[in-house]
């Protein structure tokens, strides 16, 4: 089995995903807009929204979605942002997340607030 590497576009320094069988191992997604590739929101919650719409159309475009994630790592810039993340995430999470772990971190740039790694499944029925 081969590894399928996913880009960002524009590149960056670092693969976005890799497809290995039936999962997904997400590199840090951040709220950073696509197009501009800057960071949005001032604030966790607002930089969480951005995040997750970033995270759920990468995962659609490789065939998952939000749904199948069964892990995640969250880097917090402030740890006592975990609360402000935990209550901004209950829209785009099950009522019962996945495993998740929280740390803080120094974050690549300043802006940022909160990074996201993950790992999702691929559906039986979306695989390609």
């Amino acid at each position: 089995m081969e590894a399928k590497i996913i880009a960002h576009d524009p590149p960056r320094r670092y693969s976005k995903a890799c497809v290995y069988g039936d999962f997904i191992f997400l590199a840090g997604e951040d709220s950073k807009n696509p197009k501009t590739e800057k960071v949005q929101g001032g604030t966790v919650s607002e930089q969480v929204e951005y995040l997750f719409q970033n995270m759920k159309s990468t995962l659609e475009g490789l065939g998952s979605s939000l749904a199948n994630v069964i892990k995640y790592t969250v880097y917090l810039k402030d740890p006592r942002d975990r609360m402000n993340y935990q209550a901004a995430r209950v829209k785009y999470l099950p009522q019962t997340p996945p495993s998740t772990l929280i740390m803080g971190v120094q974050l690549a740039e300043p802006e940022m607030l909160i990074e996201i790694d993950a790992i999702a499944t691929i559906p039986e029925n979306r695989k390609t």
